[in-house]
């Protein structure tokens, strides 16, 4: 396993997993994938082409202001309980995950249970994680306001929300708190298809860790800083586009394929500025069949239901 793997699968354990590959610094990606700045991957789909110039003019909005690229003159402030926010801003669904993975820690059933085992290892102690909502708010049109009052779909609605939560964690090298600030928007662009833009950031306490390596680390992938993440999705395609404060003008992009909804079978493309660096594969929320990693530090492994297994004839749907 290579050090920027290693380093990406501790923090994603300790922090969030969706901030996976974004931990290292401009010039480790370019040597490990071979990607360049500025770049993106070339698709066919139209539509993937009209939200990769999305992405540009929004992420350049964002830089050029420092604030997220969306008119928020026509919002108002919209009256829901913190219980519907949590709901709303995915701080129950994280809650949840980290739940199941302490269930599921011994018997490692889960691939999140794996990887939590793995990085507890590496720091020398098993990690333990408590999370904790500190509060948020929700703004929309008046007519959507009413929407989430009456229904608390956000599906259909276009909004802006903020929310902060509070990771404690602890174990031998870790013993402090940080918060994690995140600033979402949602908008309902036309009935098949959505644009999400997100600001996701980590204030870390300076007692967080005494591991000098942990230290370091985190230091290297600045997470003070938002990173940047532009989703669209249409149809059974989901493609994430994500420039991280790390590695600026360096952009990573996901291409998630449903080939089954029912099973939630679904295949991902991965890519570094527009360099192909890896394929995942998964069913019903775990790891299935084979993943792949491309360039320079590439390896294939082969999952089964969420677990690691050596198997001559992995599937590769």
């Amino acid at each position: 396993m290579n050090k920027v793997t290693s380093l990406k699968i501790v923090l994603s354990a300790g922090i969030t997993l969706t901030l996976s590959g974004c931990f290292s610094n401009t010039s480790m990606i370019m040597d490990a994938t071979g990607a360049k700045k500025g770049e993106l991957p070339a698709f066919k789909q139209p539509a993937f082409t009209n939200a990769q110039a999305d992405f540009r003019k929004k992420l350049e909005i964002y830089h050029n202001t420092n604030k997220m690229p969306v008119d928020t003159s026509s919002y108002s402030s919209c009256n829901l309980n913190q219980k519907t926010l949590q709901d709303i801003s995915g701080f129950t669904a994280i809650a949840d995950l980290l739940d199941t993975t302490r269930k599921n820690k011994d018997s490692k059933k889960s691939l999140t249970a794996r990887i939590g085992q793995d990085a507890s290892s590496a720091a020398g102690q098993d990690i333990q994680q408590t999370y904790n909502w500190q509060g948020g708010a929700l703004y929309a049109s008046t007519i959507d306001c009413q929407k989430l009052t009456n229904h608390s779909d956000a599906s259909n609605v276009s909004f802006l929300i903020d929310s902060q939560y509070l990771i404690k964690t602890t174990g031998a090298n870790f013993n402090g708190t940080h918060s994690i600030t995140e600033t979402k928007h949602v908008q309902r662009i036309a009935p098949d298809h959505s644009v999400s833009i997100s600001l996701y950031s980590s204030i870390i306490g300076d007692d967080f860790t005494k591991d000098f390596g942990t230290k370091l680390a985190l230091s290297l992938s600045n997470l003070k800083d938002p990173s940047f993440i532009y989703t669209y999705k249409k149809g059974n395609d989901q493609l994430n586009m994500i420039e991280a404060p790390s590695s600026p003008d360096i952009y990573f992009t996901q291409h998630f394929m449903t080939l089954n909804k029912e099973e939630q079978r679904i295949r991902s493309y991965r890519y570094t500025g527009a360099v192909h660096d890896g394929v995942g594969r998964s069913l019903n929320g775990k790891a299935q069949g084979l993943q792949e990693s491309f360039g320079k530090y590439g390896s294939n492994l082969c999952f089964d239901q969420g677990e690691l297994v050596q198997k001559s004839d992995c599937e590769a749907f």
